[in-house]
């Protein structure tokens, strides 16, 4: 039980980043993590999921290229 509701959260990160207009294998920390050089508001957020979660941010891109890659940039 405790995997699926992670699992929801999970995709409920993607769905939020989604509306955002990121790509569909994006969260939220890896869209932070991807912007945080030239955006103030994501270097403060990157800044506090690290200090939670050290190299948080980092990871989601890693996973994100991955999922990107997996399907060679194609939603499938």
């Amino acid at each position: 039980m405790a995997r699926r509701v992670l699992n929801f959260l999970y995709n409920l990160d993607r769905a939020f980043a989604s509306l955002g207009g990121a790509p569909p294998q994006e969260t939220i920390s890896s869209e932070v993590g991807r912007n945080a050089n030239s955006n103030w508001l994501a270097k403060q957020t990157r800044w506090a999921l690290d200090k939670i979660q050290p190299l948080h941010t980092e990871h989601a891109v890693e996973h994100a290229d991955r999922l990107d890659a997996a399907d060679d940039g194609q939603e499938k």
